[in-house]
């Protein structure tokens, strides 16, 4: 019998968190508990490139990269190098850092057609900014999300509210994805009312196949501006840097307002952005929104090297070639072993895997077990990350690990 993924180190601490620290909804998706009991290593010691080290010492090659951030590689040398030389000198101090003004000329740069950068601390930071800009901008209060679209965790927005007050969601408007009718119908009945629309690049959902933007809703998209005068911000927290190499909205072929940008942007340095067009700064300038820790120069640093060496080593060609790699190497796995539902959905450098017959992804779940416990981490219900630092020999160690955990893994669900 295999052992354990988690090992008496894991289960320690398991017991000291338990004890100190809230379960349940909170921290969900960070958890290796949301993958289930015993299936992901649950405390990381140590990381560099595209490996981990848990808390009990076993190295595991790294399909989550941090949940997103984890652009470059772990400790990526020339990003910790400038992060380093900036913590020698100040990280959060009084005022702005010297270094902002740089960061946000960058950040334009690699974002061409926008004015102007404001930055925060989280994804969820951004996205809450950017609903109030939109609607100081117009000066009307209904923004629309779609179904299922996480955009964060705001009591506004989070898709499961601990609470159901109506006054705290009452102005936005969920529309199925890729409903470009829905939409439409909206437009009807709110009109001029509607403030702006958040999109997200893709629908990626626990267990779910990954589905992109229909043609129809970027048409759709196009028409409800025309006729609503709404405002349009593309939630790139979770996608940006990973499905083109100047955002996602150039790769859904949408012209947005407003941007918001996260996780990668630094390599996993707590920095995270809204870009905006010159039409907008006037509403921008009109916010009161400020946090302490919005201002470390220290990831101001490391979000200027990132987007540098992205840019300089072709990190986009890579992380797609590699996650085509990966993608096309776990199917071809997972078929030989017998599992002819294997599937890969979206983007390479961000693929799903699933089983498409597998009740409550119990197949999925004893897949991932197994590998974890051969040194490979695929989450069962989460999509992938891949990263620069992961190259062929990684990509294929990986998919060796694949194919021992598809072979252990039973093709009837009925015997798990």
């Amino acid at each position: 019998m295999d052992a354990p993924v988690n090992g008496p180190a894991n289960e320690a601490l398991w017991v000291r968190t338990d004890a100190v620290i809230p379960g349940g909804g909170i921290y969900l998706t960070r958890s290796a508990r949301f993958a289930g009991r015993d299936v992901m290593p649950s405390f990381i010691a140590s990381a560099e490139g595209c490996r981990l080290v848990d808390a009990d010492g076993r190295s595991f090659l790294d399909f989550n990269c941090g949940n997103g951030p984890n652009l470059l590689g772990y400790r990526h040398p020339e990003v910790d190098a400038a992060a380093a030389s900036q913590a020698a000198r100040v990280d959060l101090a009084a005022f702005f850092p010297e270094v902002m003004p740089a960061y946000a000329e960058r950040l334009l740069e690699w974002g061409d057609g926008f004015h102007w950068a404001l930055f925060t601390k989280n994804g969820s930071d951004s996205t809450n900014l950017a609903m109030r800009i939109m609607r100081a901008a117009r000066r009307q209060p209904y923004v629309v999300l779609f179904e299922s679209a996480y955009h964060g965790f705001g009591i506004e927005i989070a898709l499961a509210p601990e609470t159901t007050f109506d006054e705290q969601h009452k102005y936005v408007i969920r529309v199925p994805w890729n409903d470009a009718g829905a939409l439409l119908e909206v437009a009807d009945r709110y009109g001029e009312q509607v403030a702006g629309v958040m999109l997200n690049p893709l629908d990626q959902n626990p267990a779910q196949p990954t589905r992109g933007v229909s043609p129809e809703l970027v048409d759709a998209i196009a028409r409800f501006r025309q006729r609503t005068g709404a405002l349009v911000t593309v939630d790139d927290v979770r996608n940006g840097f990973r499905l083109h190499p100047r955002g996602s909205h150039v790769h859904m072929g949408i012209d947005p307002d407003l941007l918001c940008l996260g996780k990668a942007q630094a390599n996993g340095y707590s920095t995270s952005t809204v870009l905006g067009r010159e039409a907008l700064r006037a509403a921008a300038e009109r916010i009161n929104f400020t946090a302490t820790y919005m201002f470390s120069a220290v990831a101001f640093r490391a979000g200027m090297a990132t987007i540098d060496i992205y840019e300089r080593d072709g990190v986009f060609d890579h992380i797609v070639a590699m996650g085509q790699r990966l993608k096309d190497g776990i199917v071809r796995a997972g078929r030989e072993a017998g599992h002819e539902d294997t599937v890969m959905s979206g983007p390479a450098a961000m693929p799903t895997f699933l089983f498409a017959e597998d009740s409550r992804a119990k197949r999925a779940r004893t897949f991932a077990r197994h590998a974890a416990q051969r040194g490979a981490i695929f989450h069962p219900l989460l999509n992938w990350f891949v990263s620069f630092a992961h190259k062929e020999a990684d990509i294929d160690e990986a998919i060796d690990i694949a194919r021992r955990a598809f072979e252990l893994t039973p093709t009837d669900v009925s015997l798990l």
